[in-house]
């Protein structure tokens, strides 16, 4: 089965990413804005096939007879190395560095057990992206954005960040599933643990009802909210708020509208020192 990328491109315009591979361009990217670097990458098919590293099951890996449309995301792999690069330049230019992507790495959704296994037999796990991890921790990237198992979990990998200077500083990569953008909202599997989660809307925003109206908490639609602003002694702030859509009832049950809230997880980033940056 071939993954074509034509469809896809032929609707949505990404920066080129400097590949001599006109199969890989447009499929990761980079732009900045202002303060933010904002990386995406394409983790859809690890190599080898249907292997411990494989993102999907029913795609031929990069170089794989006929597959290789996908490109690998893996050390060694061209995406990699462009990775590093790019993290390493953001390090160094930008105040913020945010990477996005589908699959998350750390999850209590049904993509969140290793490939094939979990309940189904999972053939669109996550867990292989984890691999790119001690990059983003190397690097100092803040926060990586991605869904698929469309629910709301937070989590936190703690490591060390070398700076350009060598210095070696502790950091933090918040991992976000933000999957209640659409399409239907899930819950999380039995028995699967995610030693990384911070907050899961699930478990620590509970439905809270009065006579028989919903009145807080639960699952609920939304979206991440990213406000960036600069701080009077040079450096910057990014707050990210989990915004959510609750609907309101009235007490003989009909819907009234809804209104704009937000989960008891908000995050606010600081820079710690000044970067120079590059326009």
């Amino acid at each position: 089965m071939l993954f074509r990328s034509g469809r896809f491109c032929s609707y949505f315009e990404f920066p080129a990413n400097g590949s001599n591979n006109p199969r890989q361009q447009n499929r990761y990217f980079r732009f900045d804005y202002g303060p933010i670097a904002l990386i995406g990458l394409d983790v859809a098919n690890g190599s080898p096939h249907q292997s411990a590293g494989d993102t999907n099951f029913f795609l031929l890996g990069e170089g794989e007879e006929g597959g290789g449309h996908a490109p690998a995301f893996g050390p060694g792999s061209q995406q990699y190395e462009w990775l590093k690069a790019q993290l390493e330049d953001a390090q160094r230019t930008r105040h913020f560095t945010f990477v996005m992507f589908h699959h998350t790495p750390y999850s209590v959704g049904p993509h969140g057990w290793p490939p094939g296994q979990g309940e189904g037999f999972d053939t669109q796990s996550g867990v292989p992206v984890r691999v790119l991890t001690p990059l983003f921790l190397r690097y100092g990237v803040d926060a990586v954005l991605a869904g698929h198992d469309e629910m709301w979990e937070r989590s936190e990998v703690d490591g060390v960040e070398v700076a350009q200077s060598g210095e070696r500083v502790p950091h933090t990569v918040h991992f976000y599933d933000i999957g209640i953008g659409g399409d239907g909202l899930r819950g999380p599997q039995q028995d699967l643990v995610n030693p990384q989660q911070a907050f899961l809307a699930h478990a620590h925003a509970p439905e809270r009802w009065s006579d028989g109206r919903l009145v807080d908490g639960g699952k609920h639609y939304g979206h991440l909210e990213v406000d960036v602003q600069p701080l009077a002694d040079g450096r910057w702030q990014a707050t990210l708020k989990p915004v959510y859509v609750f609907p309101l009832f009235a007490a003989d049950g009909t819907y009234q509208g809804s209104e704009r809230r937000l989960y008891d997880d908000v995050v606010t980033l600081t820079t710690s020192r000044l970067r120079p940056q590059s326009d």
